[in-house]
């Protein structure tokens, strides 16, 4: 996390439209003007709301003002073309990075980084170990490799993670990102028909349409986490409950003050989650079928207008903030201890 180094971290304020304000970046570069290190580290698409960034204009005005530009694929990696190095030099990306884990195939492969050369100035390798040194001898002498990717690999290399994520990449070029997004744009059009006819359910940033096939919304009255649990506990769809991660971009989503984060975080700390706010997030794939998405979205219907009748069968937990069967609490550990009986081996 930049938090956790020497940097002055800097958030660029949003606009009115709750999009990334590049006059407030602008502000900050002259705030910033003397430093000789500006970085900026954004993401290209939230995903929270499958907002995608203006990186490239970012990048543009960081190297106008001696600044960098590193970008974060994970959410947009999967979707949509990346070019590090556009017609536009100003605009050229000097480090992307991104966790595969969202790609189709994608769990259980490597973590990628790929930057210019020229920002790297090591003469220790961060993991120094096995397979990074070309000689060694007993009186304390040795030599690092040269090559960059080997000296910072110590240790046996991530080969099958690698060659997972060779095939995911190659999976993703043989389906062409212009059908992907084509599909996905559909797709998002048959959500927002059915969403919009629900006056309780909120999608986050919902003035923002154009967007990748993230959507995240509450709905009045229903925690989101036991909304989750009643998605996957009735009819089999799994979404995720809670912050995704971005909770200082939840902040300005659901217009959360100052002073009421305190309150919340203060309960936090002392063990009370029930206040922490969050959402239900759902992610959809241009493999699905007309067919699975009509069931998520009636399954979110249903979840809608029977939550308050069918959330009497769990009871919370505060210091967790979770839900579990008021019939049988232990069945989800259960579940997973079926996993590893003996029958299956």
């Amino acid at each position: 996390s930049w938090l956790e180094t020497l940097a002055d971290v800097e958030v660029i304020e949003p606009n009115e439209e709750g999009l990334v304000d590049l006059a407030s970046l602008e502000a900050l570069l002259e705030k910033y003007s003397d430093r000789k290190t500006k970085i900026a580290a954004v993401t290209s698409c939230s995903n929270v709301t499958g907002i995608k960034t203006p990186y490239y204009q970012i990048a543009e005005l960081m190297h106008r003002n001696g600044g960098l530009c590193f970008v974060d694929f994970a959410c947009s990696a999967p979707y949509i073309d990346i070019e590090m190095r556009p017609e536009n030099k100003l605009q050229h990306l000097d480090a992307i990075y991104f966790s595969p884990h969202k790609f189709l195939g994608g769990p259980g492969s490597t973590g990628i980084l790929v930057f210019d050369p020229k920002l790297y100035t090591n003469r220790v390798p961060d993991n120094p170990g096995g397979g990074t040194v070309d000689w060694t001898n007993p009186w304390g002498g040795h030599k690092y490799i040269e090559e960059i990717e080997a000296r910072e690999d110590g240790g046996t290399p991530a080969f099958l993670q690698t060659i997972r994520v060779a095939l995911c990449v190659l999976l993703k070029e043989k389906m062409g990102v212009e059908n992907i997004l084509k599909r996905e744009e559909e797709m998002l059009e048959r959500i927002w028909r059915r969403l919009d006819q629900l006056p309780n359910l909120h999608i986050l940033a919902d003035n923002v349409r154009e967007r990748l096939g993230v959507v995240s919304f509450y709905i009045d009255g229903l925690h989101y986490n036991l909304g989750v649990k009643l998605l996957n506990d009735r009819f089999g769809v799994q979404v995720r409950g809670g912050c995704s991660c971005a909770g200082t971009y939840g902040h300005y989503l659901l217009h959360v003050s100052q002073q009421y984060s305190r309150s919340i975080t203060e309960k936090i700390n002392h063990g009370d989650l029930s206040e922490k706010p969050g959402w239900i997030r759902m992610s959809i794939h241009p493999i699905m079928t007309d067919e699975e998405l009509d069931h998520i979205l009636d399954a979110i219907e249903a979840v809608y207008r029977h939550h308050e009748e069918w959330g009497k069968d769990y009871n919370y937990i505060s210091h967790t903030n979770e839900y579990t069967c008021k019939d049988d609490p232990g069945y989800e550990t259960q579940l997973v201890a079926g996993w590893f009986s003996k029958e299956l081996l």
